[in-house]
């Protein structure tokens, strides 16, 4: 009885513990979590329970709503059977076009207190986030079902309490009916909340380190590919060359391959990378054996079998992806060993190309053991590799491991080159001797070699000036478009990375009723006004030193004070919003089409840099910016509406209206000043 009774009593408390955990575990309203800011330095994961809803209604993203009826499930699990890609492909069709909502609590301690922050997500869909009822970012658009993995920069945002948060997620999952041969991840969304500085900063950062490595792989093996091309065409009996040429473009092209993969944000994008790195592994697989046995192979019939093979598997790709790549694995590493062996054998025999080659390979697979070795030795806490050779050691050595081989090869086909060079001079030596016939006709040959040396030293002098004269059209184009200390430093390292800036201004600008005034005016009449006006402001801002960011639509954003430091920023982009007010009224007089236009300006601090790698511009985030927008939008037509900030900055120099506080969308009551006339 004793025992029955002592087993009750511990199934009772076990009972009782893992109930406390899962009511512990009840995100809610009453149990929010509480962010630190050690946590979201590197990343918090939202993982605990949230409410999730299979619906759609405007009313769920309100922090007022009450879904205490809502299912409590952790939304980010691979468990979360309503929404999971897999299981409704084969099971819940039905469901493809069905939207769900999660809403999630939690707080944040005094430490994040207007603290940039973000949200890093990423998904199998299209989503909207909510954060206490108002939208803050779209991944993706719903309505169009345009699905996208994640948005490279996440919108930032700050929270200046520390009450309970609302963060309310509208999202339709993908749904595929067919097997993949990659999946990208099983889980259909997932969320992290994390500190804008250092998000940005590491991702720069990572991005910079593995862009160089990948890059330089990428253009090592495509420059090595392309040079063994052309030999290949100038003589078509070195089938050698062909082979190293398409083996060196199969790495490069893996290489961009997987640049391309780091850089997708569309899931539908998979299934053409999968396949492209599928026939790019089938290339190197092929054009490694090709090569292998053309110089070592004591007989042709194994190549051909295995080029067979190669292609059967390709066909194969057709029928089922997931069958032809494994196929494809375990055809490389057969080749791999296969070729490996023919080396071997060839150093066996002492033939001297295979010694060349054979020590790349030998170093090869040298440098793949000891890597094993270390990253085991790593595992078991014996070394640490990091402390002990530095943060890019396994970096370097995969390099090193990439280029052994195709250098030994290249080595190899240099040296043959030289031995047939060689031996043709010592042909050539040998005629000289036997015979002084050909000499004059050889004095000939060399004043012919001498006069298309002279005619290609001109065409290259041209081409040299007329590549110069193009090289300053495109510095004065990037100069156009980017800052000149930008365009310096992107210039010099390639990169530019964006800056934070605590003091500048920014200006806004705004034609009032432009839309009616379009619809009226005509659009080719309202683009020659918007032109001529953009342009006199262009000239405006020049005069000033303020430095153009962009214009959207009718909108002009400008800021001075970056990326050069400026003391009176506040002062300077006052003088550029009179000058512009000036240049309106002066038109007013001989146009009568000119549009009303109204202005706004704020003064703080901002991060500044360059958006993207494709079609790049130059941008500003931040506070600042949005709340010079709220200045304008707040303003008057003929006005210029100017914050606190500025006008602390400003009053000695410029007479201002004071407005009183008025409310602004998303930041309350402010105070707001017109700018009347300046005082100097």
């Amino acid at each position: 009885m004793n025992v029955k009774k002592n087993l009750l009593f511990k199934f009772l408390l076990s009972a009782s513990f893992l109930l406390q955990i899962f009511c512990f575990a009840q995100n809610s309203l009453e149990k929010p979590r509480v962010f630190t800011e050690k946590e979201i330095k590197t990343g918090a994961p939202i993982n605990e329970g949230s409410r999730l809803f299979a619906g759609d209604n405007p009313a769920f993203a309100l922090p007022q709503f009450d879904d205490s009826s809502w299912k409590h499930v952790n939304f980010n699990s691979k468990k979360v059977y309503s929404w999971n890609p897999i299981k409704l492909s084969s099971e819940n069709v039905s469901k493809k076009n069905q939207i769900y909502w999660v809403r999630y609590y939690f707080k944040i301690d005094s430490t994040l207190l207007n603290q940039p922050l973000c949200l890093n997500i990423s998904q199998l869909g299209a989503s909207e986030i909510y954060l206490n009822g108002k939208k803050i970012e779209s991944i993706g658009n719903i309505k169009s079902k345009e699905f996208k993995i994640k948005n490279k920069i996440p919108e930032l945002f700050t929270l200046d309490n520390t009450d309970v948060n609302v963060l309310a997620i509208r999202f339709l999952p993908i749904i595929e009916n067919k097997k993949k041969t990659v999946t990208i991840s099983t889980v259909a969304i997932s969320v992290e909340l994390v500190s804008a500085h250092e998000f940005i900063k590491d991702k720069v950062a990572l991005w910079k380190d593995f862009n160089f490595y990948t890059m330089l792989i990428c253009g090592i093996f495509g420059a090595l590919g392309f040079i063994h091309l052309l030999l290949f065409l100038f003589y078509r009996k070195a089938i050698y060359n062909l082979y190293f040429s398409t083996y060196n473009i199969s790495i490069s092209l893996m290489s961009y391959l997987t640049l391309l993969f780091s850089e997708m944000t569309n899931p539908l994008d998979l299934d053409t990378y999968t396949f492209s790195s599928f026939l790019a592994v089938m290339l190197f697989g092929t054009s490694l054996t090709g090569f292998v046995n053309t110089l070592f192979g004591r007989t042709k019939k194994r190549l051909k079998v295995l080029l067979i093979i190669s292609a059967s598997i390709v066909l194969l790709y057709y029928f089922s992806a997931t069958t032809a790549a494994s196929f494809a694995f375990f055809y490389t590493c057969f080749v791999a060993f296969e070729s490996f062996y023919l080396i071997i054998r060839a150093m066996i025999r002492r033939e001297k190309s295979a010694f060349i080659v054979g020590g790349g390979v030998l170093v090869f697979f040298l440098f793949i053991v000891m890597v094993i070795i270390f990253m085991f030795l790593n595992k078991l806490n014996t070394i640490d590799i990091n402390n002990l050779f530095g943060d890019d050691f396994i970096g370097y050595i995969f390099i090193f491991i990439f280029i052994s081989f195709p250098v030994s090869i290249s080595a190899y086909l240099g040296w043959q080159f030289a031995s047939t060079n060689l031996s043709l001079v010592k042909q050539l030596d040998e005629v000289n001797r036997l015979s002084d016939i050909n000499l004059k006709q050889e004095q000939e040959k060399q004043q012919i070699l001498q006069d298309q040396n002279d005619l290609l030293e001109k065409q290259v002098d041209e081409r040299t000036f007329e590549l110069q004269k193009e090289k300053q059209k495109t510095e004065n184009l990037l100069l156009n478009i980017l800052p000149h200390e930008v365009a310096e430093e992107l210039k010099e390292k390639g990169s530019s990375e964006a800056k934070y800036y605590d003091e500048v201004t920014v200006l806004f600008t705004d034609f009032v009723n432009f839309t009616q005034s379009s619809e009226k005016m005509g659009a080719e009449k309202m683009l020659v006004e918007l032109n001529e006006c953009f342009t006199a402001f262009d000239m405006i801002m020049e005069k000033h030193g303020l430095e153009k960011i962009k214009t959207i639509g009718d909108a002009y954003l400008a800021v001075c004070g970056l990326p050069l430091k400026n003391e009176c920023h506040a002062y300077q982009t006052v003088l550029v919003a009179l000058d512009i007010i000036k240049f309106i009224e002066e038109r007013k007089k001989t146009n009568p089409n000119t549009l009303d236009i109204r202005i706004g300006i704020n003064s703080g601090s901002l991060i500044a840099g360059i958006v993207g790698v494709k079609k790049f511009a130059y941008d500003i985030w931040g506070d600042t910016v949005n709340t010079a927008a709220r200045m304008e939008q707040n303003s008057e037509k003929g006005k210029i509406n100017i914050s606190e900030s500025t006008y602390q900055l400003v009053k000695e120099k410029i007479n201002c209206e004071y407005r009183g506080k008025i409310h602004t969308k998303g930041k309350g009551d402010m105070d707001m000043y017109f700018v009347t006339k300046s005082q100097i």
